[in-house]
């Protein structure tokens, strides 16, 4: 029994560190989305219930940012361009450190920027202990930054077929994929490139953000901002089970 627990925690170890190798495959690819399209939901929902407003639906905050240009809503203006900027300076730092890692080619290339997610996820569940309003404002900023790092992490990771905070791409994918192969059953040859493990996936991800998004609620109903914790302790084991040799052999020499 020793020996097979061993081989089976050898087994899952080795799985798990296809998340961050720089060496990707299709399948890891597909796990890493599944997990953090749950996150994402997670997240979304969770800071829905507590501010009635979305931390990844970009279409959201510039609608919001043009009525309230027009509204001369000052204070609506100021939210939604934080937001919006934030967002987009997580896509960029997890874009220059995927970009940096693959320009030396570090085998900490895609580890390095879900371990960041995970102590920023850690950082975000302390919010509830900031004073109103800084607390809701602060929280919300934090999250957005964290989005547009997850969305730019795994869009980078996966060729940009996976995109994991918002499912509006992803239910487009899915239709263009299911009028694909409707397309081609109506034909005797010819099937207009339909593919139906592309299609599964896109299943998978949208059915990951909806049980993220029940998850979250729930969660982040009952513990405020501390939920975050729990997918902060995810990302975190997940760095830690699948750092590379080079990063345990540099915390070795430094102890």
């Amino acid at each position: 029994m020793p020996i097979r627990s061993a081989f089976r925690r050898h087994l899952s170890v080795r799985a798990m560190r296809l998340f961050t190798s720089h060496r990707r495959a299709p399948e890891a690819d597909r796990w890493l989305g599944i997990v953090l399209a749950v996150i994402a939901g997670s997240l979304n929902a969770g800071v829905f219930l507590m501010m009635s407003q979305y931390a990844s639906h970009m279409t959201g905050h510039l609608s919001q940012l043009a009525g309230s240009l027009v509204g001369a809503n000052l204070s609506l203006v100021l939210l939604s361009f934080c937001v919006l900027f934030l967002f987009v300076a997580g896509a960029a730092l997890a874009s220059a450190m995927i970009a940096r890692g693959f320009a030396r080619h570090s085998r900490l290339t895609y580890y390095m920027p879900l371990a960041l997610q995970g102590i920023l996820l850690a950082v975000l569940a302390t919010a509830e202990f900031l004073p109103q309003p800084w607390e809701g404002h602060l929280g919300l900023g934090l999250l957005a930054f964290i989005m547009g790092l997850q969305n730019a992490t795994i869009t980078r990771i996966s060729g940009a077929r996976i995109r994991t905070t918002h499912a509006t791409g992803l239910l487009t994918d899915m239709g263009i994929e299911i009028g694909r192969g409707l397309y081609g059953r109506g034909r005797d040859s010819g099937d207009d490139g339909y593919d139906h493990a592309r299609l599964m996936l896109f299943v998978q991800l949208v059915a990951a953000f909806v049980l993220g998004g029940i998850l979250g609620g729930l969660g982040h109903g009952a513990f405020g901002w501390a939920f975050a914790f729990l997918p902060a302790v995810v990302l975190l084991g997940i760095s830690a089970l699948t750092a590379p040799r080079a990063l345990r052999a540099v915390g070795q020499g430094a102890a």
